[in-house]
């Protein structure tokens, strides 16, 4: 309770106030998952591609190559565990209220299966975040 407390008087914070405002447009995503994006990843103009954002947080997947065969594996699960497992949580939530990311999911659902295709609307939603971000924009439901 006094952890809860403390982040959310860190959320009225200049810092992170208006980035927070922003972030909590996200369906799924609320005040606690927010900052912990926002404290874990700050400054996100570090990142010059989306690319370099999600293999940071390790939501990109393994690649095995020989010769003109290349084969993907599962992700790489190198870099922040915490902020991945909370865009796994809010991806969840993101299916059910925005039918674009829906309709996504489903088709990678049944091409290969439930974990994986929400692993990779987790890695959907942290490139829109970042655009969020970057852009100062809120989140859009069905916007692209």
């Amino acid at each position: 309770m006094k952890m809860n407390q403390r982040v959310k008087e860190l959320s009225q914070s200049l810092k992170y106030w208006q980035r927070l405002k922003l972030l909590c447009t996200v369906p799924g995503i609320g005040t606690l998952i927010g900052m912990e994006i926002l404290v874990e990843l700050q400054d996100l103009e570090r990142f010059k591609r989306a690319e370099e954002l999600a293999s940071y947080i390790g939501l990109t997947p393994s690649e095995f190559s020989t010769g003109q065969y290349v084969r993907q594996g599962r992700i790489t699960r190198c870099g922040n565990k915490r902020v991945r497992t909370c865009l796994v949580e809010s991806s969840w939530i993101l299916i059910t209220k925005d039918p674009l990311m829906r309709l996504k999911y489903n088709k990678l659902k049944a091409m290969k299966g439930a974990k994986r295709a929400i692993i990779a609307i987790a890695r959907k939603l942290i490139i829109r975040i970042r655009r969020i971000l970057l852009d100062h924009e809120p989140y859009v439901v069905g916007g692209c």
